[in-house]
């Protein structure tokens, strides 16, 4: 048997943090130790990094203690001066952000010093947690704080120390940009073992690690202009400079006590993947040896089955309807311990209400299928939404296990049964289209992970409308989402209470239309993945149509009524990413008062740009029951067209612009 010691236990580290079974914790503040401000930074009105900056950071620290045998500490010293209003509304909450299930945020301390050098400390009582949601999408939890007494001239400066128990920072990323222009960045990183850093740096240029004291090594940066984030963006790996760690070796300890040590050769990209695929190699070689004390069960389950494809839904159903403790949002930290030392048998004996964590579902699924005498690898890859991973990138922490890839004659499927929510066949969006190195105990090899097609990326969306004399629009909507768009939500929403769920839904709809009363809020499906995620809900929206004279003027098609332009901005920096191919059904049936006809309701020309995109808008009258029908079919994107360089820009834009010309057009109807 092996196990990682600490250099290479970042490996694990991202399945853990997928988890979110444990709880970070926070700690009052301490007596902190404030370091001296200048006089010139006190009175300063101007920023020196950038002359329009709303806010400047003086000091921007982060100290890494990574020598511990059981412990990663990271503390963080922030100084930021403030310029404008807007900069005042920016810093007047401070969110320290932290993955829910292994990091503990400890020691907060903040204060606000105003140019004449008095200050204002902010209390212990103050600090909360609070669920934050970052331009991704991703939802995280975060210590937050608001900032007392924040006014332009003032410095807001805080510092807080995070803490992550039998971690370590190999392969960790220091990044070389923040939101806010920064005149002093600063990394101070202690490695383990004393061993000098190595880092390779991506997205710029200039100096790494240079030894520092105290067994600490020092990378820096002056003058750093603000890192602006741009809608539909590629992940910050792609574009954001940082500099990486580099691991050149990983020891294992032997069941008997010794230890080995394997070296990683970064400049052979063969020898660099067969490496990690040895390495990695051992976690089939346990399906195996699970694989006769389950062949037993198998049989019984895929009995009868027609075809290989109904033998694996038999297996992957079994496998999911175990109850997963890894989305279990109440468990107690023994109550997951004691479950995750099941074996592959006691799962099994326990029957189909037993319990089991994520990884052991998959693992369950694995011999599962190896006893089912299908070949088997375990499939790995990076996640998208992180990277856009090419083979010749020889970093092993840019792949992380993706799922069971098993062969269907001569077609690779991956399988992830212990994503709760994922359907049979399905995988995270992130995951899809990625490259992804399958491995066994005898052979590895690169493929490309499947990818759900639009049409199954599918929001269906219906209304039964009536429009008033007044010109409020008021009645029922009902949402299906289907395919991705069902699998996103559900992972970015299971933790909630149902009320959260219903809340978060109204507060989007208010997004685009703040005026909206909304009632009657249910939902359906939510954990049959088998069925689409069904929302439902009452409208009313005041002033809904405008009023002019004898004529309404309204937006048949309520579901993008309101929405911002994709893209606003007539330049841009980065490429375009979007995260997957997806298509969109609207019925919209409107009714509108008998004292009225229609005075102008021809449907929109359509938009077609052939496989990338189509639009097609269609409107039906129905005079004698003052009613019309609108109808939307919309798809965007497939594998080879969901990213496009900065020189499209200009394409691409026009080509959203008017998608939503056409989605937001208006007819007229005119007093009889």
């Amino acid at each position: 048997m092996l196990n990682l010691c600490k250099s290479s236990r970042s490996i694990a580290v991202s399945a853990v943090l997928f988890l979110f079974v444990f709880s970070a914790s926070v700690y009052g503040q301490k007596a902190a130790e404030w370091r001296p401000i200048s006089p010139a930074d006190l009175q300063a009105t101007k920023p020196v990094v950038e002359p329009d900056a709303d806010a400047e950071a003086l000091i921007w620290e982060t100290r890494i203690d990574d020598s511990s045998d059981d412990k990663l500490t990271r503390k963080n010293y922030v100084r930021i001066k403030i310029f404008t209003e807007r900069g005042r509304e920016k810093f007047a909450k401070v969110d320290i952000p932290f993955l829910k299930g292994s990091t503990k945020i400890k020691n907060i301390a903040a204060r606000v010093i105003k140019p004449d050098g008095s200050s204002v400390v902010l209390a212990d009582k103050d600090i909360f947690e609070r669920e934050v949601i970052r331009q991704s999408g991703v939802k995280v939890r975060a210590k937050s704080f608001a900032v007392p007494n924040i006014e332009p001239g003032v410095i807001v400066e805080y510092q807080y120390t995070e803490s992550n128990e039998d971690d370590s920072f190999i392969g960790g990323r220091f990044y070389l940009q923040r939101d806010v222009p920064v005149r002093e960045l600063v990394y101070f990183y202690k490695p383990y073992n004393s061993k000098d850093p190595v880092v390779e740096i991506f997205n710029t240029t200039g100096q790494g690690f240079v030894k520092d004291e105290h067994g600490f090594y020092r990378l820096s940066r002056t003058n750093v202009p603000a890192y602006k984030e741009e809608r539909y963006m590629p992940p910050d790996d792609m574009v954001k400079p940082y500099a990486a760690l580099k691991d050149t070796g990983y020891s294992l300890a032997i069941a008997d006590g010794g230890l080995a040590t394997m070296k990683w050769d970064r400049s052979n990209q063969t020898k660099y993947w067969g490496a990690f695929a040895g390495y990695n190699s051992r976690r089939v070689a346990f399906w195996i040896d699970q694989a006769d004390s389950v062949k037993k069960a198998v049989q019984a389950i895929i009995a009868g089955a027609a075809n290989d494809e109904e033998k694996l839904r038999r297996i992957y159903d079994y496998c999911q309807k175990l109850k997963n403790i890894s989305y279990e949002t109440a468990i107690t930290d023994d109550q997951y311990k004691n479950v995750a030392k099941q074996s592959t048998k006691d799962i099994l004996k326990a029957g189909p209400a037993a319990s089991a964590t994520s990884s052991q579902i998959n693992g369950l699924f694995g011999s599962m299928v190896i006893a089912a005498d299908f070949q088997t690898y375990a499939a790995f890859s990076s996640r998208r939404d992180e990277v856009f991973f090419e083979p010749k990138m020889t970093d092993r922490d840019l792949l992380s296990f993706a799922g069971v890839m098993v062969l269907v004659g001569d077609t690779p499927r991956t399988f992830n049964p212990g994503i709760k929510f994922a359907g049979f066949g399905q995988l995270p969006w992130y995951r899809e289209n990625a490259p992804a190195l399958a491995v066994n105990t005898r052979s590895n090899a690169w493929f490309k992970l499947q990818m759900t097609a639009g049409d199954k990326n599918l929001t269906k969306r219906t209304a039964k409308l009536k429009l008033a004399e007044d010109g409020s629009l008021e009645g029922t909507v009902a949402i299906e989402l289907h395919g991705q768009a069902a699998l996103t939500y559900r992972m970015s929403n299971y933790d909630d209470e149902l009320t959260k769920r219903e809340q978060n839904l109204i507060d989007s709809i208010h997004s685009r239309i703040s005026n909206a009363e909304i009632t009657n809020v249910s939902m359906e499906n939510f954990d049959d993945n088998s069925k689409p995620v069904i929302q439902r809900y009452t409208i009313k929206i005041p002033n809904y149509a405008q009023k002019t004279g004898k004529r309404m003027f309204f937006q048949p098609g309520i579901f993008e009524y309101g929405a911002a332009a994709k893209f606003a901005s007539s330049t841009r920096q980065y490429d375009i990413a979007f995260s997957y191919p997806w298509s969109e059904n609207d019925e919209v049936e409107i009714t509108y008062p008998s004292t009225y006809a229609i005075d102008s309701g021809e449907a929109p020309g359509d938009v077609n740009a052939g496989e990338i995109s189509k639009d097609v808008i269609t409107i039906d009258r129905d005079d004698a029951a003052s009613k019309l029908s609108y109808h939307r079919k919309f798809y965007f994107g497939n594998a080879s067209n969901l990213t496009f360089n900065v020189s499209a820009y200009a394409a691409v834009k026009e080509l959203w612009d008017m998608i939503q010309k056409t989605d937001t057009a208006t007819l007229s109807i005119k007093q009889k």
